[in-house]
């Protein structure tokens, strides 16, 4: 598997894991913890939310990229293999 294909697949498995976490959030009840604090479940519950937020911008500003990148390099390779020699 070359970089690029495994920077996708880490790309895929990020959006996974973001919309595991949004859905971990909302079934945790993030707003209503951080409403009414009540010790180790706000920790827990403000760890979890820093962790999507994070994830959220690595999706927003660096899978695009990686994405785009690899169809370039797709696009490079497969000019330079279709043309003869």
């Amino acid at each position: 598997m070359t970089l690029w294909k495994k920077r996708v697949a880490a790309s895929v498995l990020a959006l996974l894991v973001y919309e595991a976490l949004v859905l971990a959030l909302d079934r945790m009840g993030l707003v209503e913890r951080l409403l009414s604090p009540s010790g180790a479940g706000v920790a827990l519950a403000l760890v979890a939310a820093v962790s999507m937020y994070a994830l959220r911008l690595a999706l927003i500003f660096v899978a695009p990229g990686v994405v785009a990148g690899w169809v370039l390099i797709a696009a490079i390779e497969a000019r330079r293999s279709a043309r003869p020699r």
